[in-house]
């Protein structure tokens, strides 16, 4: 069973002040995913991350693209820059459309957003598209997740049609916190997809045990 783990990355400038502490979750999450690749010998986990700023789909950078977990390499200051403004729905349609094509129906895809801002630089999607596309592919099986700072994260998420939210303090205490809600969302998924025959979307990935 092949499983995508999607990363879209808030990278405008207002992650400056989160820098650090957003690295080092990024790695934590990473770190999870191993273990569940390695708890459940019949998933094949792959990683792709995918960083937006600046405006429209030329601030849009692939990270990481469909690399198995084994060979990923943590995240560093190479990878990470934070500048300019928030392209979130052209970092979404874009990626969430390329990955469409690029695997099978019966693979599973679990996508998380993580910004700590509102949208305000696309210029190729509209959040009308993007809510589209995300209905399109939660039908398919896709799981969704969105996690906001500075935002009512849950009501944000709505108006894109995705149930799994998660609030956040853009404080380094805060990030912690988050990236351990969202390793633990990673597990989640994990023991679920080993129970369904099925592709299915999957919810409660933030509700806590």
């Amino acid at each position: 069973m092949n499983i995508y783990n999607v990363i879209i990355l808030d990278e405008s400038g207002s992650m400056s002040a989160i820098y650090d502490q957003a690295l080092t979750g990024i790695n934590e999450v990473l770190s999870g995913i191993r273990k569940n690749h390695e708890d459940f010998p019949d998933q094949q986990h792959y990683v792709s991350i995918v960083t937006f700023e600046g405006n429209g789909i030329s601030g849009i950078k692939t990270r990481r693209d469909r690399v198995p977990i084994e060979k990923v390499d943590d995240f560093t200051r190479k990878d990470y820059r934070p500048g300019g403004c928030t392209p979130l729905y052209d970092a979404m349609g874009k990626t969430l459309n390329t990955l469409e094509g690029q695997i099978h129906d019966e693979d599973r895809v679990m996508t998380t957003i993580i910004t700590d801002g509102y949208e305000n630089a696309s210029e190729e999607y509209s959040g009308k598209t993007v809510k589209a596309l995300v209905s399109r592919l939660r039908e398919k099986g896709w799981t969704f997740a969105y996690i906001g700072a500075n935002q009512d994260a849950v009501e944000v998420a709505k108006d894109l049609n995705i149930d799994n939210a998660l609030n956040f303090d853009a404080t380094a205490e805060g990030v912690c916190k988050m990236s351990v809600r969202f390793r633990k969302a990673g597990r989640k998924f994990a023991e679920a997809s080993a129970c369904l025959a099925e592709p299915q979307a999957m919810y409660d990935l933030f509700k806590e045990d």
